[in-house]
């Protein structure tokens, strides 16, 4: 059969006395007064459901609480029964025969907040490829396998069995199945705990898809505590994808060029030699940014054996360079730099360096750090021989 609607149903009736609560479980704030309700945390839930089209709340018909909250975009009826199965089967009285006969249905508890939108899609899909496969009278529903040991005890609390948990299930919700199938079965068989007993006491077929564990259902204080942490933890932001990438250069000091850092003219007797303009902390950028994106090097994409890049701006290949980083879905966190060089002082030029690097690559001078070393005389820095550039940048991805 073809279903042209999936309509959540969720029984919300309950009083929920083993709260020991002041009002019902569903009406408890999650996380604290600034966050929803266990209700709004199952309708947002299911709402991230794309296939579902319509989400009905069965409440006490004396229930003061519904009308308060905001429920997005679920209708509340008040058909609450003296049982789960009474409510569930007064809100499908209520939906109507005419909707149900092409409608998927899936009964979820109201105190089973955290169920995992992605298990409730592909319950949907295993719901109406079996009821395709099978008939109407088919069905599946959400479970979670059994992991820890099970035995059985007397009534004296003794152990008497030991029990394989091969093939054992904590039946779950939603639970879902054809909509008139599911209305014919409670009117059956009222007496049920869920909708899954319902239908195979009708005779009916029902399958598992196997769910999180989140999908577990408050019943005491101590439930409520557990899924007050997952929610706080599901609210966190997750980190990015991040790479770092390092980079480095040197060139050596010659006379009759001018000297260019950072894409700033410094005044000195001497500049740097290459064949761009020779900008040291410029290639340490630009190799660090290539780097972090796995897109190669400056050597690679501005080779020095190109005449088209004698006497290149720097500036400009870094501009280049990294607008390819950008394209590949990068940006920049932070760009962390140490320039060597013994003379001129560096210093007096670290505020138009910074802008011009910030300039060059469209982001906030906050992002970029330089900080110039002498060397103390050691080395060809400190020989005053050449300069040299060290680089490290983080990139996150967009």
């Amino acid at each position: 059969m073809e279903f042209t609607s999936v309509i959540a149903v969720i029984p919300a009736a309950g009083v929920g006395s083993r709260m020991k609560a002041d009002h019902p479980k569903q009406y408890l704030s999650i996380a604290g007064d600034s966050t929803p309700t266990v209700l709004q945390a199952c309708i947002a839930s299911l709402s991230a459901v794309s296939q579902i089209n319509r989400i009905v709340v069965g409440v006490s018909p004396a229930d003061g609480y519904a009308a308060d909250l905001d429920l997005g975009k679920a209708e509340v009826f008040r058909t609450g029964g003296a049982t789960r199965s009474e409510t569930v089967l007064n809100t499908l009285k209520a939906i109507g025969t005419e909707t149900l006969k092409d409608a998927l249905v899936l009964v979820h508890d109201a105190a089973r907040p955290l169920v995992d939108p992605d298990d409730v899609t592909e319950l949907i899909d295993k719901a109406k490829t079996d009821i395709l496969k099978h008939g109407p009278s088919a069905g599946a529903v959400l479970a979670v396998p059994v992991s820890d040991t099970v035995k059985r005890t007397d009534a004296a609390d003794v152990i008497t069995e030991d029990i394989s948990r091969e093939h054992l299930w904590r039946i779950a919700t939603p639970q879902a199945f054809a909509g008139l199938a599911l209305l014919n079965a409670l009117e059956k068989h009222p007496d049920v705990t869920d909708e899954s007993s319902a239908v195979r006491a009708a005779g009916g077929r029902v399958s598992v898809v196997a769910a999180q564990p989140s999908v577990f259902k408050i019943t005491r204080p101590a439930d409520l505590t557990l899924a007050r942490m997952m929610f706080e933890n599901s609210q966190k932001p997750m980190l990015p994808e991040i790479r770092t990438g390092i980079g480095y250069d040197s060139h050596r000091l010659v006379e009759g060029r001018p000297l260019i850092l950072g894409g700033v003219t410094i005044p000195h007797t001497k500049g740097l030699d290459g064949h761009s303009d020779a900008d040291v902390l410029l290639h340490a950028v630009t190799d660090a940014v290539l780097g972090a994106a796995n897109l190669g090097n400056i050597g690679i994409l501005f080779p020095d054996t190109d005449p088209a890049y004698k006497g290149a701006d720097s500036g400009v290949l870094l501009k280049d360079a990294f607008a390819r980083v950008c394209a590949a879905g990068w940006e920049l966190v932070n760009l962390d730099a140490v320039l060597i060089a013994q003379k001129p002082k560096i210093n007096p030029h670290l505020t138009a360096i910074r802008e011009s690097i910030a300039r060059i690559m469209s982001v906030d001078v906050s992002r970029i750090s330089v900080k110039p070393k002498t060397n103390e005389k050691l080395g060809f820095e400190g020989r005053e021989e050449g300069m040299s550039a060290f680089v490290t940048v983080l990139l996150a991805r967009i």
